[in-house]
C-alpha cells in the first residue's frame, strides 16, 4: 500500500481585527513557557511563525484526509470535535472551513489555553475548547450529537485504547465519521500491539489490522486504513447503527454506559483461535520447536528404562 503524499494546507484564516502583533506574540511566549513541551504547532501568524514541537504536522494530516477524500473541504453546518488538539492546529481549519462548531479537547489545560489562543488570533469563534480528558468526554459533549470526529496522534497514548474509541463512537451520530492518525505498525495481516513502555508517550504500538478491529468492535464500519509516512496510520471508519456492541465483558464501562442491561454476549464467540491473528515471532517459534525436539529425544533416550521398569514389574508380580 503506497504512503499518502498530501499537499500541506494552511488554517485558511487571516488575523482578526484589532490583534496587536507585539501583544500576542507576547501571549505566545507566556503560553509556551507554562507548556510542559512547549508550544505544540507550527502556526503563521502573519506577522511572526510561532514553531512547535510537532511543527505542521498538522497540515500533512489535514491534507492527507483532503487527498483521500475522507472529509468535505466545506464542512459548514456540521457539528465536530478535534480530539487531543493541543495548539488547536486542525480544529482551526476545521473552523475556517465553516464547521458550526469546533470542541477543540485536550486533557492538560496548558494545550487548552494555547487553542484558545489561535482561536481569538483568527477569530475563529465556532472552536470552544473543552479541558478534559476523551474518556470523560461524554460529559461535555452530548452523546450522539456529532457529524464528525478527528482524533490525531492520541490512540496510542491511551492505556484503553479499546474504551478510548467507544467513547468516541458514543458521541457520533449514526453514520457520523470518526477520523483516526496514529502511530502503529505496517501489519494487516497480524492483530496485536506492543506495549509502548510509555516511550514518547506512547502506551501501546498497535498494527493496523489491531487498529481495525478494535473499530470493528467499538461499533464503527467501513472502515479504510492507508498509511500516511511509515509508522503513522490513517483510518476513516463510520458509526454503524445503535446496535449494542456485541461483548462488553471486562470493558472498563458500566453497561448503563454501553446502553445494556447486563454482560451477556450479544451474539455467539467464536471459538476459532486462529481468528487471533498473533504477532509470529521466528526467534520464539525456533525455541519453542527445539525445546519440543528436546523433549522428544528426551522420551526417546528414557524409553528403554521405562519398557525395563514395567517387565520387571510384571515379572515380580508372576513371581508372587
Amino acid at each position: 500500500m503506497p504512503y499518502v503524499e498530501p499537499a500541506a494546507v494552511g488554517i485558511g484564516a487571516m488575523l482578526r481585527a484589532g490583534v496587536d502583533p507585539e501583544e500576542l506574540r507576547a501571549r505566545v511566549g507566556e503560553l509556551t513557557d507554562a507548556a510542559q513541551y512547549g508550544w505544540g504547532h507550527t502556526i503563521d501568524f502573519g506577522t511572526f511563525v510561532q514553531h512547535g514541537l510537532l511543527a505542521t504536522k498538522y497540515e500533512r494530516i489535514a491534507g492527507a484526509f483532503d487527498a483521500l477524500g475522507w472529509w468535505p473541504t466545506d464542512l459548514s453546518g456540521l457539528r465536530t470535535a478535534d480530539v487531543g488538539a493541543y495548539t488547536g492546529g486542525i480544529s482551526a481549519i476545521m473552523a475556517s472551513r465553516g464547521a458550526e462548531v469546533v470542541y477543540s479537547v485536550d486533557e492538560l489545560p496548558e494545550h487548552g489555553r494555547q487553542a484558545a489562543c489561535v482561536a481569538d488570533a483568527f477569530g475563529l469563534g465556532a472552536m470552544q475548547v473543552v479541558h478534559a480528558s476523551l474518556y470523560d468526554l461524554h460529559d461535555n459533549v452530548e452523546p450522539g450529537s456529532l457529524d464528525l470526529i478527528v482524533c490525531a496522534g492520541v490512540l496510542y497514548h491511551l492505556s484503553d485504547m479499546l474504551v478510548g474509541i467507544i467513547r468516541l463512537q458514543q458521541l457520533l451520530k449514526p453514520g457520523g465519521v470518526l477520523l483516526l492518525e496514529t502511530n502503529a505498525v505496517e501489519d494487516f495481516e497480524r492483530s496485536y500491539a506492543n506495549y509502548g513502555r510509555f516511550v514518547g508517550g506512547m502506551w501501546w504500538q498497535p498494527t493496523a489490522r489491531c487498529v481495525a478491529d478494535l473499530c470493528q468492535h467499538a461499533g464503527l464500519a467501513d472502515i479504510q486504513l492507508e498509511f500516511l509516512q511509515p509508522e503513522r496510520l490513517l483510518v476513516r471508519a463510520v458509526r454503524s447503527s445503535e446496535e449494542p456492541l456485541p461483548f462488553v465483558r471486562g470493558l472498563a464501562l458500566t453497561p448503563e454506559e454501553l446502553g445494556r442491561t447486563d454482560r451477556a454476549d450479544a451474539t455467539a464467540r467464536s471459538l476459532d483461535m486462529s481468528e487471533l491473528a498473533p504477532a509470529i515471532n521466528l526467534g520464539a517459534q525456533a525455541g519453542m520447536l527445539r525445546r519440543a525436539l528436546w523433549g522428544m529425544l528426551d522420551r526417546l533416550m528414557r524409553l528403554p528404562m521405562r519398557v525395563g521398569y514395567v517387565v520387571r514389574h510384571a515379572v515380580r508380580g508372576r513371581r508372587r
